[in-house]
This record gives structure tokens, C-alpha cells and sequence, in this order.
């Protein structure tokens, strides 16, 4: 990318305390992140997924290595976490926004402006003096985010955000994280549901605490092909998401068996409009 680099972690390990001991959750991390752009990580359960991403929002330290930032903003960096129950603060949505307001300094007449544009962009100002306790699970996310859009951060770091969350919840926020991104936000996602990788420019996956993939989503999901003009698929091949025990989303499990059975699609498709494209013009070409 043409941007400029806001994260270099040049060969980062990190340990956590484990019962009686310390357990060494990543190790040797050699990456680097752009202003702008939106990385998807993924990964298994203890994979070190949120353990790097608490290092990026600079809340856990590296053992080994270490970690450049050079951004913008104070706070720079928020982190929305997977469960919005241990970020809720205020008695009301109005006063848990207002909490990071008051805590970076915002006084009256901009405190109330600041968390009422926040919650009119999640779309909760209608609840804005109901009692935090008494939102949805999907309510209480976009609360989280609302406390984190009113501080304007350039970095948003996404834990696990649509985890626990409803299809129609995971929907509202996915769509939420992408208009902060077209808006010039740099997103770093993480997750385990490998269809949220549609839009990303970026995959990275961990395995073990190690960065086993980095890549394009597509060439996680179909892997690299030799010729970009040759568009079809051995049964042999293996992709970086299949090598690394992923579930493939089912619009790609569709595409493979297309592509395996001699289908030569125009494109490599990530999405339910995009398999739709590709099955369209294939059945024209035929016709």
C-alpha cells in the first residue's frame, strides 16, 4: 500500500501468566500494518488472536521484539471487545458514552454533542437515557461502539465484535465497520467466522501463535495461482484456509466444486453476488 505504516512488530513474542506459570501466546510476529487499511485476523480458539490484539491497542506488552506505532490522534487506538457487558460503564447509553468524553477532557456544550452524533450513527439515539442494562446483546455492541466513535479514533480494533451476536446484529455492525473504513479509519478485525472476510484487503492467520498466512482473502480461501488467466481448480490443490483446518464459507465450498468439475469461472468469489456474476456469465458463455 502507498499509505504510511502505523504498526511494525518486527519478530514479537508476548507472555501471559497460566496458573503457575507463564505460557508464551505469540511468537515471533514479523508484520506490518497500514494507516487505511483493514486486516482481518483469524484464527482459532488460543491462537493469540486477542492477545495481539490488546499489544496493538498497546494494553498488553511484548516479551521479545518490539512494536513501532506511528499514528494519529489522542486516543488513536480503540478496542471493541467481544463481550460489551465488560466495557458498559455509564447507568444510561447517554452516560457511557459521555464516560470516554469526560475522561479525554470534553466539557459542555461539546460532551452532549459528541455522544449524541456517536449514538445517531449506531442508531441508538432513541434509547439514548434507557438504562444500558436493558439493551440486546447487539444493542449493548453498538453502545461499545458509539463510546468509541465519540472520540474519533483513526484505529479501530474489532475483538471478536459479532461473536455472540445474532445474524441481523452482525449484519448492522460489519456494515458499521465498513462505512469507518470507507470514511478513511484504519480496521483491524478479528474473528472466526470466515464469511466476515468479504471487503477485507487483508487476511492474516495465526496458528499456534504464529502468523501462518498473510495474504489476500481470496488466496486464502483458492490460494495462489500461477497464471491469473488460468482459472481452473485441481482436486489436489489445497488452500492456506483448508491446510490450516478452517471451515470454507459455503459460497467458496459452492465456487471449488464449480471450478473442480471443470467450470471456469471469471472470477474467484467471495460472496453470494459475486458467486451469482460468476454462475450468470458462465451459463451465458455456454448458451
Amino acid at each position: 500500500m502507498n499509505t504510511p505504516v502505523i504498526f511494525s512488530l518486527h519478530h514479537v513474542s508476548c507472555a501471559i501468566p497460566f496458573q503457575d506459570t507463564v505460557k508464551t501466546v505469540l511468537h515471533d510476529i514479523h508484520i506490518e500494518i497500514h494507516s487505511r487499511e483493514w486486516v482481518t485476523f483469524v484464527g482459532t480458539n488460543g491462537s493469540g488472536k486477542s492477545t495481539l490484539a490488546k499489544v496493538l491497542a498497546g494494553l498488553h506488552p511484548v516479551s521479545e521484539g518490539s512494536l513501532t506505532t506511528s499514528y494519529h490522534g489522542n486516543p488513536a487506538v480503540q478496542l471493541v471487545f467481544q463481550n460489551p457487558d465488560t466495557s458498559i460503564i455509564g447507568e444510561t447509553v447517554y452516560e457511557d458514552v459521555c464516560f470516554g468524553l469526560v475522561n479525554y477532557g470534553v466539557i459542555e456544550p461539546a460532551l452532549e454533542q459528541l455522544a449524541m452524533k456517536a449514538l445517531s450513527k449506531v442508531g441508538l439515539t432513541s434509547l439514548a437515557h434507557t438504562p444500558a442494562s436493558s439493551l440486546s446483546g447487539g444493542q449493548k455492541q453498538l453502545l461499545a461502539i458509539a463510546g468509541c466513535l465519540a472520540v474519533s479514533p483513526s484505529v479501530y480494533i474489532f475483538d471478536e465484535t459479532t461473536s455472540m451476536l445474532d445474524p441481523m446484529s452482525r449484519k448492522t455492525i460489519l456494515d458499521l465497520a465498513h462505512q469507518l473504513h470507507a470514511d478513511g479509519s484504519t480496521i483491524i478485525w478479528i474473528t472466526q467466522l470466515l464469511d466476515e472476510l468479504t471487503g477485507t484487503d487483508r487476511v492474516i492467520a495465526l496458528e499456534e501463535g504464529r502468523v501462518a498466512f498473510d495474504g489476500s482473502s481470496r488466496d486464502f480461501f483458492y490460494g495462489r495461482a500461477i497464471d491469473d488467466s488460468d482459472k481452473s481448480f485441481s482436486e489436489s490443490e489445497v488452500s492456506p484456509c483448508e491446510r490450516l483446518g478452517f471451515t470454507m464459507p459455503y459460497v467458496v465450498q459452492v465456487a471449488q466444486r464449480l471450478m473442480r468439475q471443470g467450470c471456469v469461472l471469471k472470477s474467484k468469489p467471495l460472496s453470494p453476488e459475486e458467486l451469482s456474476d460468476a454462475v450468470e456469465e458462465l451459463c451465458q458463455y455456454n448458451s
